[in-house]
């Protein structure tokens, strides 16, 4: 993972199944209930306009937060590069605005996922926003390499399940979701 002084972080992941089985996985209703949690909360519903200019929004059950934006690119299977706006209800000061480049590429054992948040506010918010990452790609990579019997494709003991319990293995509290963040950073998607 890569950060610089104009507060961006950039991280990737490889995947061992199809390319767009993993664009499927980061753009669709069906799969990122499955595996995405920020800071914790279920995601309710998801409104993807796959076009240039298209709407970009998450919702959770809980309604403390949703996550809205617009895609600037939208090429399948290839590049989604959209705007991030995290809304947290009554506490504007909270509120965040980021832009993400997601870069998607075929490789020989499956796929590969590359993520460049730009827009942080500074270097101290970089830790807890490069453990969302690393947590959501985790998660991520989990899900997708579960085969139909529920058994991992590596690991035919583990599960998905598995990463849910990362956060009460690690003693994490609900708010940070898993992430390690500060109350002040608890706003990482880790997606």
């Amino acid at each position: 993972m890569e950060t610089n002084q104009q507060h961006k972080i950039e991280t990737s992941q490889e995947f061992a199944v199809p390319v767009e089985m993993l664009f499927k996985a980061w753009t669709e209703q069906e799969h990122l209930q499955k595996w995405w949690r920020p800071m914790g909360e279920t995601l309710e519903s998801v409104k993807s306009e796959l076009e240039e200019g298209g709407a970009n929004e998450y919702y959770f059950e809980s309604k403390a937060f949703k996550i809205t934006g617009n895609y600037q690119q939208a090429d399948v299977n290839k590049k989604l590069v959209y705007t991030w706006n995290w809304d947290f209800e009554g506490n504007e000061l909270e509120n965040e605005k980021y832009i993400l480049h997601i870069k998607f590429e075929s490789t020989d054992g499956g796929s590969k996922l590359l993520v460049v948040q730009e827009g942080l506010a500074s270097e101290e918010v970089l830790p807890a926003h490069e453990d969302g990452w690393k947590t959501g790609l985790e998660s991520l990579k989990s899900y997708l390499e579960v085969s139909s019997d529920g058994s991992s494709s590596e690991n035919k003991s583990s599960s998905v399940n598995e990463s849910d319990s990362v956060k009460s293995d690690e003693g994490m509290n609900d708010r940070s979701g898993g992430y390690n963040e500060l109350p002040e950073q608890a706003k990482v998607g880790g997606g």
